[in-house]
């Protein structure tokens, strides 16, 4: 088992150990530190297929159908759930739970309010009446006319990296391999052992991805669509296990 030390660390959950139900006091996305190493972790659940070691791993592909959602009966200021419609995809609560709601269009001054996603109900389908239960209670009315945003916690659903085109922002480095639709942890800071590409760049280089091979990294360089991840202390060799230091948290 690998533990956790250092201040605000409760207890010490194994960083290489998977289930198929969450952990005792654990929640997706929850992030903890090694005092000892400087390390951090994510604790994800994995999407469709097994993590494999060394990639670099992205949230779940952005689903467009639950942005600019419609609100189905106006929020009251003061209740912990808003009603709104189901877009076009079959989901869980289990999803969704950790995520974030947030009010996207204007027509209410509660336009930017966010809040995390505690649970869901209601007709979890096409078109369905759902109600999505909150942290804490809204702040202001959100009218029928207002539309919300509702996303999966980036550590939920977590997928291989894709080549050359991101899908979603990369959450972190598979530094074991989780089993699809487990729960588990992911590096977020720290060192590391990340999948190079077939391109070239010299120790210090800051590197990121995606580039041109799934779930590996590459030279970063800003405008070009990868997400900075961290710094390499090896020159370039293709395809091998670089030594990094991660800088995602």
């Amino acid at each position: 088992m690998a533990g956790l030390s250092g201040t605000g660390i409760v207890g010490s959950p194994d960083l290489y150990g998977s289930s198929i139900t969450p952990g005792e006091n654990l929640a997706v996305g929850q992030l903890v530190w090694d005092g000892k190493t400087g390390k951090a972790f994510r604790y994800v659940l994995n999407g469709a297929a097994a993590l494999v070691k060394g990639n670099l791993v992205q949230e779940a592909v952005e689903d467009t159908t639950m942005e600019n959602m419609v609100v189905r009966t106006a929020g009251v200021a003061g209740n912990r759930f808003l009603h709104i419609t189901n877009g076009t995809s079959t989901i869980t609560n289990a999803m969704y739970v950790g995520g974030s709601l947030s009010v996207y269009t204007a027509g209410t001054i509660a336009i930017c309010d966010e809040y995390t996603v505690t649970g869901i109900s209601g007709t979890l389908t096409t078109g369905g009446a759902m109600t999505v239960w909150l942290d804490r209670p809204l702040r202001a009315a959100v009218t029928t006319s207002a539309t919300v945003n509702l996303k999966r916690s980036p550590w939920s659903g977590v997928i291989v990296a894709p080549a050359t085109t991101s899908t979603g922002m990369i959450c972190g480095v598979a530094h074991y391999e989780v089993p699809a639709e487990y729960y588990g942890w992911v590096q977020t800071h720290g060192m590391a052992a990340v999948l190079s590409d077939n391109g070239t760049f010299a120790v210090g280089s800051g590197v990121g991805g995606p580039l041109t091979v799934a779930g590996a990294m590459g030279v970063y360089a800003a405008g070009t669509g990868a997400q900075y991840v961290g710094v390499t202390r090896m020159a370039k060799a293709s395809a091998k296990g670089l030594a990094v230091f991660v800088q995602i948290d």
